[in-house]
């Protein structure tokens, strides 16, 4: 297995390739358009420093992990994450972790837990993790079926603060986790932006909002390609009658990525001293209005004799004292 293996069966199948090309009966060069070559998944491994060869591995099945020594000599163990391999005895049963957790947690574990590009190490504490993760999506999405789907469209120009915010996030989600998947294959940040995306729509106070019911068919159609099984489920308890791996992917509008207001750090002489929420699109000279007459900004100023005041568009305000 590994980067070498892959490489060969890349030049088998460039050879093949070409010699069809030349045989008249492909019309193309090459055979992939990209090559992503997998990293290797790795085990907790028992090694008895004091044996050679196959027999310095210890089966993972015969060492007690809280009192790691060799079963034949007692002598203590060490411990490492190595390739997983039938001579190191360090391998898991994909059946073992299917029966306990169900295979979108394999899924979803595999995925998150490293670049597909990179060796990951198998940890059955981040299984529990992404186990977890899915019952409260689970959760998530049933107890809102189980309270009636919102089945109004949105009006864009007429949402309140809330909705604004949500669908805020469920869009900047939409953007971040398309250019994870399609332009750059890295799945373990695109389950991280499921993450917060579920995250938002816990703590959202507006369930009976149609930017709410959107939030959750987006949640649902792009957690169906690292969970199929689970995310089909869950789009049907939403009312659909078809299966989510034929619906579209969603697109981002970039107008709801735009905040409408920011929040604006007040610093005296370097020291943060407040915060404020101001329009997003003010510019600087208003900026350091609100600064002024802000709390702070009164509190620290008064009496004071400002000779310089920096301004850091969307970020903070700082007045330099004489």
């Amino acid at each position: 297995g590994g980067i070498e293996h892959a490489i060969l069966h890349l030049l088998y199948s460039r050879f093949f390739t070409k010699v069809l090309r030349d045989r008249g009966l492909f019309n193309f060069d090459e055979p992939f358009q990209k090559l992503l070559t997998q990293g290797m998944v790795q085990g907790l491994t028992y090694m008895n420093p004091n044996k050679g060869g196959k027999d310095k591995w210890i089966p993972s099945h015969l060492v007690d992990a809280n009192n790691p020594i060799d079963p034949q000599t007692g002598e203590p163990l060490q411990k490492l994450y190595a390739t997983m391999s039938k001579s190191k005895g360090n391998g898991v049963a994909p059946e073992d972790v299917i029966n306990k957790y169900g295979i979108d947690t394999a899924r979803m574990f595999i995925l998150f837990k490293a670049p597909p590009e990179k060796d990951l190490e198998w940890d059955e504490a981040d299984v529990e993790g992404q186990f977890r993760f899915l019952n409260r999506v689970w959760r998530l999405v049933t107890d809102y079926a189980a309270a009636g789907v919102c089945q109004q469209k949105p009006e864009v120009d007429k949402l309140n603060k809330a909705e604004k915010d949500l669908r805020r996030f469920i869009h900047i989600a939409i953007q971040a986790i398309s250019e994870d998947v399609v332009d750059e294959y890295q799945f373990n940040t695109a389950i991280s932006e499921l993450m917060k995306l579920s995250n938002a729509l816990t703590d959202a106070d507006c369930h009976n909002s149609p930017i709410y019911a959107e939030g959750m068919q987006t949640l649902v159609i792009m957690l169906a390609p690292f969970a199929p099984h689970i995310g089909d489920e869950l789009w049907q308890l939403l009312g659909n009658k078809n299966s989510v791996h034929t619906q579209t992917w969603p697109s981002f509008d970039p107008a709801a990525l735009i905040a409408d207001e920011i929040t604006l750090v007040i610093q005296i002489m370097g020291k943060t001293r407040g915060a404020i929420q101001v329009p997003s699109q003010s510019d600087k000279a208003e900026l350091e209005k609100y600064a002024r007459e802000s709390e702070a900004g009164q509190r620290y100023l008064e009496g004071k004799e400002v000779k310089k005041v920096i301004v850091v568009p969307g970020k903070l305000v700082n007045f330099v004292l004489g």
